[in-house]
């Protein structure tokens, strides 16, 4: 174990809802492993944070 390449441990809570998304994507990708998963999502991934509030003002108005 002293000749690992990845040196650094990270811990993290989930709510239980967060862990069973978590577990369903994880199946779902086929990876062997969370922690492979997580490092592809890292590396490859994106995270989006988008703003609907301007579609829902605008639907707002259309009501």
């Amino acid at each position: 174990m002293a000749n690992r390449e990845r040196r650094n441990e990270l811990k993290i809570y989930l709510s239980d809802d967060e862990q069973y998304i978590l577990e369903q994507k994880v199946k779902a990708s086929g990876m062997k492993s969370k922690s492979t998963f997580l490092r592809r999502l890292i590396l490859y991934g994106f995270v989006y944070d988008i703003d609907y509030s301007d579609l829902r003002d605008y639907n707002y108005m259309l009501g």
